[in-house]
């Protein structure tokens, strides 16, 4: 067993060669705002809400984008592959808004029942108010009328 260990070990320093093996990139060249949207919208503690998989699925639906079931970052990257043009994202960014408010409503129905949660909630929901505002500053910075 210890052979086969050191054999599988040798044969994938061999096959690695350089770091290739420890990138998980694609390749693909990434405009500005995928990072930018992915750095607003994805971490929970950023944005007030989580969005998960299958969010990602419903949204890429949303604008006619058809990706697979994968991990959320890459998810999130097919996704951000099906924009190219203002139109597009402005349905993209439309679908988040809406899937965000959708998420903040259980919020809003938990302050009204549980008034000391208040501040608890207000935080997240002003996080993600924020995030949705920050979608219009995307659109008037990465495109611009033209």
């Amino acid at each position: 067993m210890e052979d086969l260990r050191k054999e599988f070990e040798n044969f994938m320093q061999e096959r690695c060669v350089a770091g290739e093996c420890e990138t998980e990139e694609d390749g693909y060249d990434y405009p500005d705002y995928v990072e930018a949207i992915n750095s607003e919208l994805m971490p929970p503690n950023r944005s007030g809400v989580y969005i998960s998989r299958w969010d990602l699925k419903m949204v890429g639906d949303a604008i006619d984008a058809s990706i697979a079931m994968d991990a959320r970052g890459r998810m999130y990257r097919m996704l951000m592959r099906s924009v190219h043009d203002k139109e597009t994202m402005q349905r993209l960014l439309g679908a988040f808004s809406s899937l965000i408010d959708a998420k903040i409503e259980p919020y809003r129905e938990m302050m009204e029942t549980y008034p000391s949660s208040a501040p608890i909630f207000r935080d997240k929901i002003e996080k993600a108010e924020r995030v949705k505002k920050y979608f219009d500053s995307v659109l008037e910075r990465y495109f611009p009328e033209g």
